[in-house]
């Protein structure tokens, strides 16, 4: 992410701390919602601010990946009690940390919403004005798309919030087809209203092909459970293929998700952050640093890691084994650890006390953050153009064109190392295409989501370690998440998912 929009993020979050510390002071003038939107640097401030709440407050961001990672095969934690075990096992409650999210990404849209109804004020040119108000579609729409696969049906908040009455803050669910017409109608007009480019200052903002992958992400899950509305693989196929030749994929895998190559061309959309800066940073990578790892503050945490069934499914010469996995690194101490050996330090075998500990994850590495635990600064990947690649070789297959999806699936096999995949047959093709999902897309945040419109958390929780470790069996309830007890407490009008 470019440092310029890094920054200019963080120094939103810093205004908006520093204006909480000032409370006491009798102010000479006063910017609110009524005069703030006077020009388009106004505008971009208050864009920034829905951008914003993608720094999720304090340990957010473990539990926004053990939210969306954690529930699959592919991942086991270390603290088996309580919230972490509980994500990482399927064993969902009212109560588990999940819960955060539906605050955090109402916020964003709220925000997104104050910023629709007020850029008139600003007395920009009617494409400019368009172009912002797009921006800030998109954002509503990526928030909404989280909650929807999250939670199903919730309300809809179209309009900022001016009151706190029950009639404006106590809405009932909406449909999940409802919820999926708003993000349907935000990102067609975000493709048709955003910039095709932004200048290098501007990096990491939405641009027209930015939604074009959203919109074409949001058509693959309509295509499959709960809606199945197979129609919407052709759908994904139209708007995907407007992406092509936009990015392009990195020559090394590795290449991906090394801080200094963070601009890369294959990165579409971005959580940026930023090194040895407070509130600036992630602490995703301490909690996935290795055992007096070199990689992560302090040696890192080792509270979650990937499983030996996903390694499992790795080729020995798949290139992508060793940016995946942290198999093999020399610590700390100058020792050279390698996973499962009989000379390993206590907590990187299979087997032990705190069975099954799992292999360290590799995609995560700053040696350079000296501050604290919440310092590193690795940017969270959102959208990239291998997943792009992946959802178009999907969609083909789908939609009975398993020739159309080679060519796709290939060129993600073949920077692996790997030889091209020659089978038509759709089931068998399908599987291939999964098993490129899991091994490409690790930890990114895609794998509750895949589970879940592919119809296979059952079979991922047959042979997910934690799940079997603490007993922990498929209920069809699973295939949301609970509304947090809280948001329960304080509107009485919302239903909870069936079964919890």
């Amino acid at each position: 992410m470019h440092s310029k929009y890094k920054i200019i993020l963080l120094l939103f979050a810093l205004a908006v701390f520093s204006a909480c510390e000032s409370l006491e002071e009798k102010p000479f003038t006063f910017i609110g919602v009524d005069n703030i939107y006077q020009n388009e640097d106004d505008v971009d401030k208050a864009l920034l601010g829905i951008y914003n709440t993608l720094f999720f407050a304090g340990t957010n961001d473990l539990w926004y990946f053990l939210t969306l990672s954690g529930p699959s095969e592919n991942v086991t934690v270390r603290l088996k009690p309580q919230g972490q075990g509980r994500m990482s096992s399927v064993n969902f409650d009212e109560t588990t940390p999940h819960g955060s999210f539906w605050g955090a990404f109402y916020q964003g849209i709220n925000r997104a919403n104050t910023v629709i109804e007020n850029i008139p004020q600003a007395g920009l040119d009617t494409g400019l004005a368009s172009a912002k108000e797009a921006e800030a579609r998109f954002m509503r729409a990526f928030y909404y798309f989280h909650l929807v696969r999250m939670f199903g049906g919730v309300p809809l908040q179209l309009e900022s919030t001016k009151d706190f009455s029950d009639e404006a803050v106590k809405k009932p669910r909406a449909s999940i087809e409802e919820v999926y017409a708003v993000i349907l109608d935000d990102l067609n007009y975000a493709v048709a209203n955003l910039p095709t480019s932004r200048p290098p200052s501007a990096f990491g903002r939405a641009e027209a092909s930015t939604a074009n992958t959203l919109l074409g992400k949001v058509y693959l899950q309509m295509a499959g459970l709960p809606l199945q509305q197979t129609a919407r693989y052709a759908d994904a196929i139209t708007t995907l293929e407007k992406v092509i030749g936009e990015y392009a994929l990195e020559d090394n895998f590795s290449d991906v998700f090394t801080i200094a190559n963070e601009q890369n061309e294959e990165l579409i959309f971005v959580r940026p952050n930023l090194t040895n800066i407070d509130g600036s940073g992630t602490v995703l990578t301490f909690f996935a640093g290795a055992p007096n790892t070199p990689f992560a503050f302090n040696g890192g945490q080792y509270q979650f890691a990937f499983t030996e069934v996903l390694y499992n499914l790795f080729d020995s010469t798949d290139l992508r084994l060793p940016a995946t996995f942290l198999y093999t690194y020399t610590n700390a101490n100058g020792q050279e650890v390698t996973y499962n050996s009989p000379t390993n330090p206590a907590g990187l075998q299979f087997g032990g006390p705190r069975r099954p500990n799992g292999i360290p994850m590799g995609k995560l590495r700053d040696s350079n953050n000296t501050l604290s635990p919440f310092g590193h600064g690795n940017d969270l990947i959102l959208l990239r153009y291998a997943d792009v690649l992946l959802m178009l070789a999907e969609a083909h297959n789908e939609a009975g064109n398993a020739a159309a999806a080679l060519p796709y699936l290939n060129q993600i096999r073949n920077r692996a190392g790997l030889a091209d995949v020659t089978e038509t047959n759709q089931a068998a093709l399908r599987d291939i295409i999964k098993t490129e999902r899991k091994k490409e897309l690790a930890g990114e945040f895609t794998e509750y989501f895949d589970l879940q419109r592919w119809g296979d958390l059952e079979a991922s929780m047959a042979i997910n370690p934690d799940a079997i470790q603490l007993n922990v069996s498929y209920s069809p309830k699973l295939e949301l998440l609970p509304i947090p007890r809280g948001v329960l407490e304080t509107n009485e009008n919302l239903v909870q998912n069936p079964g919890y």
